[in-house]
């Protein structure tokens, strides 16, 4: 793509985003043709957006995601400061586009070097500038952010407290039932390779790395919808819990 098209592309996401507005793709020449296009968009993005990014995500980490998504390795998205709540927050669904969908993920903060120093429950919120992700290809989905919109993230603990990252049992919780397990099992090499994926990505986008930047890992439990009014809890076992209502 021409760099025209690449910020022209950008512009058009970002107008979306501020607006609370979904299409049902981008426009056939704003469309990325490569990886390398789609991420050029999302850079775009951020760098005209000019919010301070307090987390990065990694996407497609299990296999029915990369079936639906015809990508067969991970994706990358940034989630702005402003995006991400404490637990116990109550979000307005008009933060959002739409009722936003949830996953139930392991944070893990890092420090400037990309050395883990702390691990945290965490939710992210899912919501796209597509009315219908199902019909996009995966390459528009990884410009617009990899769908990634914010996140709710819990309670620090040390590392050396949270045992084996890879046998983690998640329940997903909707005003007191649950509506979904899972586990860190979901996720193709575990936390790990999410994590050291996240960090050559950076690296190869030539990106300096924040002291204190979270890390989301991948859902364990897949995506669920969300209903407006209701209270969802993502219950981590031994690492804690997180939190927020939908208002």
């Amino acid at each position: 793509m021409e760099q025209s098209d690449i910020e022209d592309a950008a512009m058009f996401l970002l107008h979306l985003r501020t607006q609370r507005s979904q299409v049902s793709g981008l426009p056939g020449e704003l469309s990325p043709k490569t990886l390398d296009d789609a991420y050029d968009i999302q850079d775009a993005t951020h760098r005209f957006a000019g919010w301070p990014i307090s987390m990065l995500k990694v996407g497609c980490t299990s296999e029915i995601a990369r079936e639906v998504l015809g990508i067969a390795h991970p994706i990358a998205g940034r989630v702005p400061a402003g995006g991400v709540f404490e637990s116990g927050s109550a979000i307005p669904v008009d933060f959002f586009a739409s009722a936003p969908m949830v996953e139930c993920e392991i944070a893990i903060q890092v420090d400037g070097t990309g050395q883990p120093r702390a691990i945290a429950p965490a939710i992210e919120l899912i919501n796209a500038r597509y009315s219908d992700t199902g019909k996009v290809p995966g390459l528009s989905l990884i410009a617009d952010n990899s769908a990634g919109c914010g996140a709710v993230l819990g309670q620090a603990s040390s590392l050396v407290d949270a045992g084996d990252l890879d046998t983690i049992e998640v329940a997903l919780i909707e005003d007191g039932s649950t509506i979904v397990t899972g586990n860190t099992q979901t996720l193709l090499g575990g936390t790990t390779a999410s994590l050291t994926w996240m960090l050559d990505h950076e690296k190869a986008r030539s990106r300096p790395l924040e002291d204190g930047t979270w890390i989301i890992t991948g859902t364990c439990t897949g995506l669920t919808p969300t209903n407006v009014g209701s209270t969802y809890t993502a219950d981590f076992g031994h690492l804690g819990s997180v939190s927020f209502t939908l208002v």
